[in-house]
């Protein structure tokens, strides 16, 4: 898996790592709006305290493009890093992970799989291959996140990926003011190294695309095709490093 990761990233930018089922991509521009739809549902507003609102139409393209495709690509910034989990067999995405960095320092990872892919094990698929990624070619030796004790999907799904608890359960109040008791967890590889050329900072990526800009004023100075991420899968500002909830 990871030979043909690295080899990508040297050629692109882009990673793609293969599972028995899924490709997991990092995700390119137009991958990001399968991601709001696979948090959007009542069930994933419900576990990740979300207000109800509108949910969002469904991405223009249904299939994802072919994975060695780099349009679009996003360059990785480890503040945010997002994948998506494509179906190997239909193109169809069906899963999205996202690593983020909260105030602490702490790389937080949390993730959604599409309502009518649930109940297949994609959730775990993608988010091992993910973290192996986070691990071995990012260079990220911890990583923590969190479900509610109550979603046992959640629990089994964390577990699944290697994670170990972290402490006992404490009290947390969701965006929307529902109050859970939270499970946090910790998975942490010591052999975690970076290999990968084009990860950036934050403020290189913004850098970087302030001096590709033509000359006058600065207009959203972003990383590349940043603009439209979405935001992380759940709660932030959780002491000093807070981990997404697990949907």
């Amino acid at each position: 898996m990871f030979d043909r990761t690295t080899a990508l990233c040297r050629r692109t930018g882009l990673h793609v790592a293969t599972t028995r089922r899924l490709w997991v991509i990092s995700s390119r521009a137009d991958d990001l709006a399968h991601h709001v739809f696979f948090q959007a549902d009542e069930q994933a507003r419900h576990w990740q305290g979300r207000w109800p609102e509108e949910e969002p139409p469904a991405p223009a393209q249904a299939l994802a493009r072919p994975p060695a495709d780099p349009t679009g690509a996003l360059m990785p910034v480890v503040e945010m890093l997002y994948f998506t989990a494509v179906e190997r067999a239909t193109r169809l995405p069906v899963a999205g992970v996202s690593i983020t960095t909260g105030d602490g320092g702490a790389h937080q990872i949390g993730g959604n799989v599409h309502p009518d892919h649930r109940g297949k094990g994609y959730g775990r698929e993608a988010m091992t291959a993910a973290c192996r990624l986070a691990h071995r070619h990012f260079g990220i030796a911890t990583l923590v996140a969190a479900c509610e004790v109550a979603n046992s999907a959640s629990m089994r799904w964390l577990a699944g990926c290697g994670f170990a608890h972290d402490g006992p359960s404490r009290p947390h109040v969701l965006p929307n003011g529902r109050e859970i008791d939270a499970q946090w967890w910790t998975r942490t590889d010591q052999r975690a190294r970076r290999r990968c050329a084009w990860l950036r900072t934050l403020a290189e990526a913004t850098a970087v695309t302030a001096e590709r800009q033509p000359a006058g004023p600065a207009v959203n100075v972003r990383p590349v095709a940043m603009a439209d991420q979405p935001q992380p899968a759940g709660p932030v500002n959780v002491r000093p490093a807070a981990p997404d909830l697990i949907r």
